[in-house]
């Protein structure tokens, strides 16, 4: 791709009045509302963005920056000054087809960004982010794994902490961009997903990590599926929103294998909490534990759980005194009771991973308010953000996914079907559009208490309600189910 900074063309002209009707189109998720471009996002000062999809030619008549057939997206800003400005989105110039660009504008930094999926005639698929900031574009970065599979439309959610790291560090923000979406595979359609981390606005490391959630659908639910087939539809509608925690957001996609829709919480732990359990996991390294076991040396295992203890109690300084001690205590259990089988199963980085693994689930539930009681819901996992470098080492930023709902997919009818998940990952509403008619259901607790789903609705879209005002109505629906 050859994105570069300010490569943008900029067309000023009067705005038109009918601007303040488009203040409902805040859902850049919405995969039903704009099938050539995206859908509307709000930003400071009355401004709204939106994305075009077509050729250059067409989009940018007098334009000389791609060739007239190329097929490029066209961010229009409707400035709420009364001016319209024209970019050409950065990256898309490219010799790719271009398509299924979302939106997502950030309050907190004024960021705007845009995802989108291209391909080639190698059939080379990538998933593409772009940022603009006032007028200026940041260089577009790839964030998809697999170029060789189709992907879908591409959905993005964004999330912000504060952290500090030590004096040789210091403290900024950190902002993740989680994006997500579906793609082809060998086992079939899987959702994919992957965290942008910045630091201060730059890049906290150049690669991007591609993690399958899949993966974390149970075990009991592949072996025991719901009944039925999930349309093909549904399998390329992943999608990702808010959750109740500002450091975290809600993921829904159907899963083809199980029959089952599911709804994950990836949230980004504190990343003091990320620093103490990569410096513990070092630590046990040097240990030599599992050989000291083998030999049977004798309290090997009390002892290096002693030293884990105090090593979080000093190096975790920076987390407050409380959650500290019981954190610390909580690993010195852990490997009082499992280091043993830990060793067995995968030496002393299976001790290390173990250790690590509690001090981010154990840390990250007193961040929520319950570290002394379980969460309620389903397994959780650790997944690795980005690795900052910093000096001769890095710093690693974690993420915690963790499975907050799995019931049996919807049956939907023919149309482009949308799903708008709930800010605990417990309630859902699952849209499919058909015309002017666009019908949804949501989940219902049902009789005796079984989670199902609820009878079809219908809403007429028309002169009486627009488009963009029923996707915002479910939206804010689904927001109220738990």
């Amino acid at each position: 791709m050859k994105a570069l900074l300010h490569r943008f063309r900029n067309d000023t002209r009067p705005a038109h009045t009918a601007i303040a009707a488009l203040f409902g189109l805040l859902l850049a998720a919405s995969g039903g509302l704009h099938a050539a471009g995206s859908a509307p996002v709000l930003g400071r000062s009355g401004d709204i963005f939106q994305v075009s999809v077509g050729t250059y030619s067409d989009l940018f008549p007098a334009g000389t920056e791609a060739p007239a057939d190329a097929e490029v997206l066209r961010l229009e800003a409707r400035r709420g000054s009364g001016t319209i400005e024209h970019h050409l989105v950065p990256g898309s110039e490219a010799e790719d087809s271009d398509r299924t660009p979302s939106l997502s504008f950030d309050a907190p930094t004024g960021q705007l960004y845009v995802v989108w999926s291209s391909s080639n005639d190698s059939t080379l698929t990538r998933i593409n982010l772009a940022t603009l900031h006032g007028t200026e574009w940041s260089e577009a970065i790839e964030v998809s794994g697999n170029i060789y599979s189709n992907k879908s439309a591409p959905r993005l959610a964004v999330t912000h902490d504060r952290f500090e790291l030590g004096s040789s560090i210091g403290s900024g923000t950190r902002t993740v961009l989680h994006v997500v979406w579906s793609e082809d595979t060998a086992g079939g359609k899987e959702v994919m997903y992957a965290p942008v981390v910045l630091i201060d606005g730059e890049l906290a490391s150049a690669w991007r990590r591609v993690h399958r959630l899949n993966d974390y659908v149970a075990p009991e639910l592949i072996d025991n599926p719901y009944g039925g087939e999930v349309p093909v539809s549904l399998l390329r509608a992943p999608t990702v929103d808010a959750a109740s925690e500002i450091n975290a957001v809600i993921i829904g996609f159907a899963h083809g294998a199980s029959g089952a829709l599911v709804q994950l919480e990836l949230s980004t732990p504190a990343t003091e909490l990320s620093e103490l359990a990569g410096s513990l996991a070092d630590h046990l390294e040097s240990t030599n534990l599992c050989q000291r076991l083998e030999n049977e040396e004798e309290n090997a295992l009390t002892r290096v759980a002693e030293a884990a203890r105090h090593h979080i109690v000093i190096f975790g300084r920076r987390i407050r005194s409380r959650v500290r001690n019981q954190l610390a205590a909580h690993v010195k259990n852990v490997l009082i009771t499992g280091a043993s089988e830990l060793c067995e199963e995968g030496g002393l980085t299976g001790v290390s991973s173990a250790a690590r693994h509690h001090i981010v689930i154990f840390g990250a539930r007193s961040q929520a308010g319950d570290l002394l009681e379980g969460t309620g819901a389903g397994e959780s996992h650790v997944l690795l953000a980005a690795a900052q470098p910093v000096g001769d080492g890095y710093i690693q930023h974690l993420a915690r996914l963790q499975v907050k709902s799995e019931r049996v997919a919807p049956t939907i009818g023919d149309g482009q079907p949308t799903i708008f998940v709930s800010p605990e990952g417990a309630g859902a509403v699952v849209a499919w559009e058909n015309g002017n008619t666009l019908t949804y259901v949501e989940t219902d607790a049902g009789a005796n208490g079984q989670e199902a789903w609820s009878n079809p609705y219908t809403l007429q879209v028309g002169s009486s309600l627009s488009r963009s005002e029923a996707y915002s109505m479910l939206r804010v629906r689904a927001r109220s189910l738990e």
